[in-house]
C-alpha cells in the first residue's frame, strides 16, 4: 500500500524545506522527497578535501535571505531555536587590477567611498548618491521579493503611476553596464561594479540585466552579507531540525520520476523505483520547470502556448567552475598586504573592451581564466577549518557548452582548466606552492549539473535573471504565482519568483498560496 500525506514536495532544496516547515508548523502532514543522499540542493557544505575543512558547494553567503521576514522576524525560530547564525565581513571585496592597483569595498559606505575616491572623486560621490537613491525604494523592492508577485501587466501598470516606478521599469529593461555607465565614469570602478552585477550569472552587457546591479550593493548595506556560521548547509540543517520538530518528514535518495495524475489533478508522485507516494491535498515541485513540464505530467492537456513558453526559457549565460582547497596557510597576495584580510578577493580587468570580450568568449564556449574570485569564508567564520589552517574557495566563470565538444568535453579538459586557475593564483601569491596545498577538489559546470539535476545547463538559478523572466513572468507569463496548469500542483524553487540565490523567498511565497487554498491562516503561523 502506498504512503499517504496531505502535501508531498518533490525536491529538497532550501525553498522546498522552507515551504515544508511552514506547512508542518501549521499541522499539515508533509513529506519532502530528495534525490541526493543529503538535502539542501545548492545550500550545501561538504568536506570535499580533508576532514575538518568545510567547503560550500555553491552559496558562500546568504545575502538575499537576510531581508526575508523568515529571517528578520525569525518566523520559524531558525536562529532563536535551531542555532542558525550569520556573520558579516567588514572587509568585503578587494579587486586587484593588472597594474597592481586595488579597489576595496567595505561593509561601511564611507570607507568604500574613500576607496573609490582614490580612483575618482566623481565616482565616490556618485556611489554614495546611487545607494541613497536605491535606499528610497529598497523597502518596496524587498517587500515585492517576499510577496506573491502580480502578473507582469498589473506590475507595469502599478509602476507606471509614478516617476520612481517608471524609472524601475527602465532599469529592468537596460543592461547593468548601461546603468553603471550612467552613474560612473572611471573604467576600473565601472568594471568592479559590473563584476558585482555579474554574480547573477548573467553578462552585464546584456539588456534586461539592469536590476541585477541596481539592488545588490544597497541590499548588502541594509541587511548584511550573511555568511552562515558552520557552512552554507547550516541553513539546511536548521530547516531540517525545524521540520522534524513539527512532525514533517524527509526522504533522501528518493528520485521523483513523475507526478501522479488522477482525474487531471495531482494526487501524489511516483518514484523511479515505481513506489507511489500519495498526497490528499497538494503536490509541490521545487524542480526545474523544464523537468516538470511536460515529461513529469503524463496525460495532462496543457494550455495553449504553455509548453512553448517553457521550452524557450533562456538560461544564464555564465556557469561556475569551482575549486576547493585545504591549505596549510592562507594565500598571501603579493600586492598590498592588508588585502589578505578580505573575505572576497578577485582579479579584475582594467580595459572595458577586453572585459566585454571576455564575457562573449564564455558565451561562445571558450574557457577564460580571468574571471576568478578567491573566497575565504573562514576569515569571518573560523569553524570552517582546523585551528591554524587555511582554505580557499576559488570561484571562476566558465561556459557550459564548450566549443567543439559541448558539455561532455568538460570531463576531458576539467583538470587542465583547474591547473590554469591554480597557475594564475600562484602568480599572484608568494606561498601557493604544492607544499601549501593539503588537498583540493574541483567541480566543472558538468559536475555541478550532475550533483543537482535541477540545475539544468549548470544554471544555478534554473533560468537566467533577465527582465522578461522576473516577477510574475517567472517561470513563464501567466503562471508566476506558484500555481501550475495542473490542479493541486504547485511550484517553488529557483524557477519561480524571486529566482536565483539563497532567498527562501519562493518557499515562503508559495506557502502563502498553498495556505490560502487549503484554508489555513498564514499569519497565525508567522506571528
Amino acid at each position: 500500500m502506498s504512503e499517504q500525506y496531505e502535501v508531498v514536495i518533490a525536491g529538497g532544496g532550501h525553498n522546498a524545506l522552507v515551504l515544508a516547515c511552514y506547512l508542518a508548523k501549521a499541522g499539515v502532514k508533509v513529506c519532502v522527497l530528495e534525490r541526493n543522499e543529503k538535502a539542501g540542493g545548492g545550500v550545501m557544505t561538504r568536506e570535499y578535501t580533508l576532514p575538518g575543512f568545510k567547503h560550500d558547494t555553491h552559496s558562500v553567503a546568504h545575502t538575499l535571505i537576510q531581508g526575508n521576514p523568515l529571517m528578520r522576524n525569525d518566523e520559524l525560530g531558525l536562529k532563536s531555536k535551531y542555532g542558525l547564525q550569520y556573520v558579516n565581513p567588514e572587509k568585503m571585496t578587494a579587486a586587484i587590477y593588472e597594474d597592481g592597483s586595488i579597489l576595496k569595498f567595505f561593509s561601511d559606505i564611507d570607507r568604500t567611498c574613500d576607496a573609490i575616491a582614490q580612483f575618482s572623486q566623481h565616482d565616490a560621490d556618485a556611489y554614495r548618491a546611487f545607494n541613497e537613491q536605491v535606499f528610497k525604494t529598497l523597502d518596496m523592492l524587498v517587500m515585492g521579493m517576499f510577496s506573491v508577485p502580480p502578473t507582469s501587466g498589473v506590475q507595469a501598470a502599478m509602476l507606471d503611476q509614478s516617476v520612481e516606478g517608471r524609472e524601475l521599469l527602465r532599469t529592468e529593461a537596460i543592461s547593468s553596464w548601461d546603468l553603471i555607465s550612467e552613474w560612473f565614469e572611471h573604467p576600473k570602478v565601472k568594471i568592479a561594479l559590473a563584476r558585482y552585477a555579474s554574480e547573477a550569472m548573467t553578462n552585464p552587457f546584456d539588456n534586461g540585466t539592469g536590476f541585477g546591479f541596481y539592488i545588490i550593493l544597497p541590499y548588502m548595506y541594509r541587511y548584511g552579507t550573511g555568511v552562515p556560521v558552520g557552512g552554507s548547509w547550516a541553513l539546511t540543517e536548521a530547516l531540517l531540525k525545524c521540520l522534524a520538530d513539527h512532525g514533517g518528514e524527509i526522504r533522501t535518495s528518493s528520485t521523483v520520476a513523475k507526478i501522479l495524475i488522477e482525474g487531471q489533478e495531482a494526487r501524489g508522485v511516483v518514484l523511479d523505483s515505481g513506489e507511489e507516494i500519495r498526497a490528499t491535498k497538494a503536490v509541490v515541485s521545487s524542480l526545474h520547470v523544464q523537468q516538470l513540464f511536460p515529461d513529469m505530467v503524463p496525460g495532462v492537456t496543457l494550455p495553449e502556448g504553455f509548453e512553448r513558453s517553457v521550452k524557450r526559457l533562456k538560461y544564464a549565460s555564465i556557469q561556475p567552475f569551482q575549486i576547493h582547497m585545504a591549505l596549510n596557510e592562507d594565500p598571501k597576495f603579493d600586492v598590498a598586504e592588508d588585502i589578505n584580510d578580505f573575505f572576497w578577493i578577485e582579479k579584475s580587468h582594467s580595459d572595458e573592451e577586453e572585459f566585454a570580450r571576455a564575457f562573449r568568449d564564455l558565451e561562445y564556449g571558450y574557457p577564460r581564466r580571468d574571471f576568478a574570485c578567491y573566497v575565504s569564508q573562514h576569515k569571518v567564520d573560523p569553524t570552517r577549518v582546523p585551528p591554524g589552517k587555511g582554505a580557499l574557495h576559488l570561484y571562476g566563470f566558465a561556459p557550459y557548452n564548450l566549443k567543439d565538444g559541448g558539455p561532455a568535453k568538460w570531463d576531458d579538459v576539467g583538470r587542465e582548466v583547474y591547473e590554469g586557475f591554480v597557475e594564475d593564483l600562484r602568480g599572484m601569491t608568494t606561498n601557493m606552492g604544492d607544499d601549501n596545498i593539503l588537498g583540493y577538489n574541483f567541480l566543472t559546470p558538468l559536475d555541478l549539473e550532475r550533483h543537482d539535476n535541477a540545475m539544468k545547463h549548470a544554471d544555478i538559478g534554473h533560468i537566467g535573471l533577465y527582465s522578461w523572466q522576473l516577477g510574475g513572468n517567472r517561470p513563464v507569463p501567466g503562471w508566476g504565482q506558484y500555481k501550475t496548469p495542473v490542479p493541486k500542483l504547485y511550484m517553488c524553487g529557483a524557477s519561480t519568483h524571486p529566482g536565483s540565490g539563497v532567498t527562501g523567498g519562493s518557499g515562503r511565497n508559495a506557502a502563502q498560496v498553498v495556505f490560502e487554498d487549503l484554508g489555513l491562516d498564514f499569519e497565525a503561523v508567522t506571528g
